[in-house]
């Protein structure tokens, strides 16, 4: 990626509110995400199953939105999807707050965090449609790096800044992403404009791109690839927490790095891989995810379980861009948001499995760490080469 081509995305109105937003609401989601299951583990007496059920039925209620969601946005305009959402998500955050602070019943809480993977999800579909209007088929790996470099410097402050608001008090954990939520509504209708094609709206309300063969092989491939990463997004501060007993403030700085090492070596990353397309990519993360899941299993040592961690975020480096560019490139223009929402139903109804899996597999070999971390190694590596056989046979 060149310096005048940074800037001429940078200037890009939509990549520069997308990426700002996209900040602001990592910084107060990532909290969230790592640490609301161990308040619900160490604080409300929640088994490691409970949890993966969580994720499981978080996820099952995001498949009527990425079924109805990317149509939705092909038909009324990706703006007005846009601005809509982050009130309803700031709601959320209040009854978090509330349900925390007065020590309120768990449905509540669990309504809650339910809600707010739906919601986030036609978020990010908005997004990627609207990312991929407004940049060329060359540039687009590029744009959502930028994106993606955006949403981990909020990474790299979020989970830090919620490790250290826990120590005074769980409460405070809903009121960071709920304060990113306002300001990135105003952001939104200050700064973005529609960015549909005039040339045509999606009259049908639900239309899937079933006959799309190449596209659903990919998006499968894809969704299996975000499965097998699960334990990133799942287990790992869990495991950090109960079996390495580390304090939150070193799982907070562990999870940094992972936004840290996203900001420096993501344009890199992309240099290195310049002429290698994204399939391919796909496939080498997850060797690279593979390798570094087993060393969880063999390090106790904080000094390498950061190195792993930044060996792990080349991996992220490589697979997250690559997956969110190769469904706009096979998108017709006019049905992004159909494609894009296809694959989040895709996503939705494999994804849900993961945390079901991994915390099962948590709760089983909680002192075996060898055998839980080879496990989900084993599944990364094995998909790896499904994607480099299918691409010898130009299958995707």
């Amino acid at each position: 990626m060149t310096s005048s081509r940074i800037i001429r995305l940078i200037k890009n109105r939509t990549v520069f509110a997308i990426s700002t937003v996209e900040l602001l609401r990592v910084m107060g989601r990532s909290g969230t995400w790592i640490f609301i299951p161990i308040y619900l583990i160490l604080k409300r007496d929640v088994p490691f199953l409970d949890i993966g059920l969580l994720f499981l039925i978080s996820s099952v209620t995001s498949i009527p939105v990425s079924l109805f969601g990317g149509n939705l946005v092909d038909r009324i305009g990706r703006r007005k999807i846009a601005i809509v959402l982050p009130p309803f998500i700031s709601l959320v955050f209040l009854l978090m707050f509330l349900d925390i602070y007065y020590n309120l019943s768990l449905i509540i809480m669990y309504l809650s965090f339910i809600s707010l993977f739906p919601l986030g999800g036609l978020q990010e579909v908005t997004d990627n449609v609207m990312i991929t209007d407004t940049t060329m088929e060359g540039e687009r790996i590029d744009a959502f790096s930028i994106v993606r470099i955006s949403a981990n410097i909020g990474f790299s402050i979020g989970p830090a800044l919620s490790g250290i608001a826990l120590s005074y008090n769980f409460a405070l954990l809903p009121l960071i992403p709920l304060v990113g939520e306002i300001i990135g509504f105003f952001l939104y209708f200050i700064i973005i404009r529609e960015t549909m094609p005039n040339s045509h709206k999606e009259n049908r309300l639900l239309s899937f791109p079933h006959n799309d063969r190449r596209f659903l092989i990919i998006a499968i491939i894809l969704a299996i690839s975000w499965f097998s990463i699960g334990p990133w997004g799942y287990i790992l501060s869990q495991f950090l927490s109960t079996v390495d007993k580390l304090n939150y403030s070193l799982i907070g700085i562990i999870f940094a790095v992972n936004g840290i090492a996203v900001i420096t070596l993501q344009l890199p990353v992309n240099r290195a891989l310049y002429n290698i397309d994204e399939m391919t990519r796909v496939s080498l993360g997850l060797i690279i995810y593979s390798v570094t899941f087993f060393i969880f299993s063999i390090t106790r040592n904080l000094t390498f379980l950061i190195i792993n961690v930044v060996a792990l975020t080349i991996g992220e480096n490589i697979i997250s861009p690559a997956s969110s560019s190769v469904i706009g490139k096979i998108a017709p223009e006019d049905k992004r948001g159909q494609y894009y929402g296809g694959f989040s139903l895709i996503n939705n109804l494999i994804g849900p499995f993961s945390p079901l899996l991994y915390e099962f597999l948590l709760s089983l070999f909680f002192r075996e760490s060898i055998i839980l971390w080879g496990i989900i190694s084993s599944i990364c590596l094995s998909l790896a080469l499904i994607i480099i056989f299918l691409r010898f046979w130009k299958r995707v």
